[in-house]
């Protein structure tokens, strides 16, 4: 009864007091295309349907995204330089990647699991690309 009272608490109080993530990208290009930033709260969309998306042109080799009004809870975030201008990450052969991306975590590869990180206040995550 009691953790189901303090889930209910947490649930509410992150709905009521929604808090900023803000994604620091490391290693962009500069002037090269688009940083394509995706936050996910289901592990059944990741990485390609996000819950919060945005894509904004590189600027810097250091680039801060700010997603306002996140409610508490857990997610995972992926990023990707598109300098193709598809929306989407390119490949090459096998699959490959021709495009910088990364994961919250530092993980190499889109795993839900691994990038997954509890939100519960104003924070930033730092995420480099390769």
């Amino acid at each position: 009864m009691k953790k189901a009272l303090f889930a209910l608490l947490v649930i509410i109080t992150g709905n009521l007091f929604p808090q900023t993530l803000t994604v620091r990208v490391e290693n962009a290009e500069i002037g090269r295309g688009h940083l394509m930033v995706g936050v996910f709260n289901d592990e059944n969309n990741f990485p390609n349907s996000y819950y919060r998306g945005k894509r904004i042109a590189v600027t810097d080799t250091v680039m801060e995204i700010s997603f306002d009004n996140l409610s508490f809870g857990q997610y995972a975030v992926s990023v990707f330089q598109d300098r193709s201008g598809s929306g989407r990450l390119s490949t090459g052969i096998f699959g490959i990647p021709t495009e910088r991306f990364g994961f919250s975590n530092d993980i190499r590869r889109p795993n839900f699991q691994g990038a997954l990180f509890d939100f519960d206040n104003d924070m930033i995550i730092t995420i480099r690309i390769r």
